[in-house]
């Protein structure tokens, strides 16, 4: 493999100097001012829908997770079992294995599992954030079925020594604490963030008309994460990162479960979990070719404990992860990617009767063409890979967008996809299926863009995006000889539309804007699972038909109020669609006021979750609290780099 890398990037160099050359001859004076700096995500995804998180939408929930921030500003359904609870993906009707969660590019989803919890992820670890919605297969491989989430961190070159500073606490004895410090000079680095976290989330619930607090619901976390970045050169940069957290929950009874106010004398469930991510990442950036070769590892530890059925299981995974890319400039309007991945995983679990390791190779590439004075732009891409010695069916995309009109534009994107199976799909014991195929399908996409300024860089704009996905051999644990078994069984087509809605207006001194998204998804079963079989035309467990929020901002001289509002329809518990989870209404209101003296900014907010006091569950039988209040201040200051001796 080393040889592989080795030799792909003398490739690079070997065309770098001869485009070069060419350059020199004929395309110097159309070059010299462009450098390629982009990745796959920003360059390659032509057609795609893509939302990115605003910095202001990450600072106002920089005291909570993942999870949290995607519930009240996406298209994406979270299935969260709690506060600090287990919160898991639904992207256009996929399920939580099939959106692909990158770190920095990497892909942080559990082998064993498939999937990962977004409740791990500190929102004050980020610097941003982005999702593409739909199909990426040919770009990102196994697992982007329904799109992508990307978790990033940017640098800040020469930006002096910078300081912050959080506190948060809540209703439930619930308690946040972050700190970051920075120290950027002009070729070099270093962030160091911490945070900690705690709840006993004994929040009142009802259960029929009983109002019972929850119990056996306490979280912990606690995390550290060091990123350096060194500029070797102009053109080239080092980075080196480094995430660690520690986990605990326990995992409450269900509703069902519960009779009467009685509590329980012990805990009976809990699950502790560890996580080691290291990533490195060299990249050269140029006028006519960029080359980009990084690494990682990941060691990830599971331990669940259930007391009353003496049960103590424990997984942990290893990921190692290589990559090295090119990025050419062919011309004006022609960039060409080419890279090669390897991934290799390896688990351990009470359930695997041996550690099973798993071994993928990944060559992809992607062509995009400008054309029409840079207006309209197409891609075109391929992906094949190998694993275990098999070859996946190749996986191509394309995707083509532009301008119809001054406020109009377009896009379009058709993607095959692919899911490989988890490891405890082929190896655990009983019901794993070493025969079990990848689940593969096709994506596709049409969005329409209309957009006015309307003076001051405010924004007025209306986006609708409709979907098509089909997925075959989709993996299902059924019933076989007396156990459950992993089979190759089910085929899924969802369809739908999403829209969302974004007007902004200045009145004097006052900043007003209004965001309102919409999801109508219908993701049906298109097989029967045996004989007399009652789910084909059903809606998929816990898919909401309908889905909206809106959020109104007001901002007034350092001051911000804003109300966010989430409906979230029926779903359905069983497959025959006969029971349901009802629909709910939420509300939230963060308010708050920025100060600014010379270097030193300084926060102040306060949140009301639930604010019409809703009894609701996003899973049944599992308890959501009730109104609750956070508040905190954060304090950051900067020195510049001129004032350090």
């Amino acid at each position: 493999m080393k040889f592989i890398k080795f030799l792909f990037l003398l490739l690079s160099i070997m065309l770098n100097e001869a485009l070069h050359a060419q350059s020199a001859a004929d395309t110097t004076s159309q070059l010299q001012e462009v450098v390629i700096e982009g990745n796959r995500l920003n360059t390659f995804t032509t057609g795609n829908k893509i939302q990115k998180i605003d910095s202001a939408t990450i600072q106002r929930f920089k005291s909570g997770n993942l999870g949290d921030l995607l519930t009240f500003n996406s298209h994406l359904f979270i299935k969260s079992y709690g506060i600090g609870n287990l919160a898991s993906i639904s992207s256009r009707g996929t399920n939580a294995s099939q959106t692909a969660v990158l770190w920095n590019g990497f892909n942080v989803q559990s082998p064993t599992l498939g999937q990962a919890d977004f409740s791990y992820f500190p929102v004050s670890f980020a610097d941003d954030i982005e999702i593409q919605y739909g199909g990426a297969g040919a770009l990102f491989g196994s697992g982007a079925t329904g799109g992508i989430i990307n978790f990033n961190s940017v640098p800040r070159f020469n930006n002096g020594l910078t300081f912050g500073a959080s506190l948060n606490g809540g209703s439930f004895n619930s308690w946040q604490q972050s700190a970051n410090v920075s120290l950027s000079q002009k070729k070099f680095v270093s962030v160091l963030k911490v945070f900690n976290f705690s709840a006993e989330n004994d929040f009142p619930f009802y259960v029929d008309d009983l109002k019972v607090r929850q119990i056996n619901a306490t979280v912990k976390q606690k995390g550290l994460m060091s990123e350096n970045f060194f500029r070797i050169k102009k053109d080239q940069q080092l980075n080196v990162r480094i995430w660690l957290q520690d986990n605990y929950r326990e995992i409450p009874p269900s509703i069902a479960s519960r009779s009467g106010n009685q509590p329980m004398l012990f805990v009976n469930e809990t699950l502790e979990s560890d996580f080691l991510r290291l990533s490195s990442e060299w990249k050269k950036s140029g006028k006519v070719v960029s080359y980009f070769v990084r690494t990682a590892y990941f060691n990830d530890g599971m331990s669940y404990i259930d007391t009353l059925a003496n049960m103590h299981a424990v997984t942990r995974f290893h990921t190692s992860i290589s990559e090295a890319e090119s990025i050419l400039r062919l011309g004006r309007n022609h960039l060409l990617n080419v890279g090669l991945n390897n991934t290799f995983n390896q688990a351990s679990s009470n359930g695997y009767p041996d550690a099973p390791s798993q071994n993928r190779t990944a060559l992809f590439g992607s062509y995009k063409f400008s054309f029409l004075n840079d207006h309209w732009r197409t891609v075109v891409s391929l992906r094949q890979e190998m694993i275990g010695g098999k070859l996946i069916p190749l996986t191509p995309s394309a995707g083509v967008e532009g301008r119809l009109v001054k406020f109009l534009s377009v896009k379009a994107n058709v993607s095959r996809t692919y899911k490989v199976p988890t490891f405890n799909d082929l190896y655990w014991n009983p019901g794993g299926n070493k025969n079990l195929k990848p689940e593969s399908g096709w994506s596709e996409e049409v969005s329409v863009i209309a957009s006015q300024y309307t003076g001051n860089r405010n924004k007025n704009s209306v986006m609708l995006t409709f979907f098509n996905s089909n997925v075959e051999n989709c993996i299902m644990w059924l019933p076989a000889g007396g156990t459950w078994s992993a089979q190759n069984i089910q085929s899924v087509w969802s369809r739908g539309l999403e829209s969302i809605v974004s007007i902004n207006k200045e009145i004097r001194d006052f900043k007003v804007g209004l965001t309102v998204l919409y999801n109508y998804v219908v993701a049906t079963n298109q097989k029967a699972r045996m004989a007399n079989d009652n789910i084909v035309g059903k809606q998929l467990i816990y898919v909401p038909v309908y889905s909206a929020q809106a959020t109104m901002e007001v901002v007034y001289k350092g001051f911000y109020l804003n109300y966010i509002h989430n409906y979230t329809g029926n779903r359905f518990y069983t497959t025959d669609n006969s029971k349901v989870v009802e629909g709910y209404h939420l509300g939230n209101v963060i308010a708050g006021r920025n100060f600014k003296v010379g270097n030193s900014f300084l926060n102040v907010h306060v949140r009301v979750n639930n604010l019409w006091n809703q009894s609701y569950q996003v899973v049944l039988n599992q308890a959501m609290p009730l109104r609750y209040i956070q508040a905190g201040l954060s304090y950051m200051f900067n020195k510049p780099n001129k004032s350090i001796k």
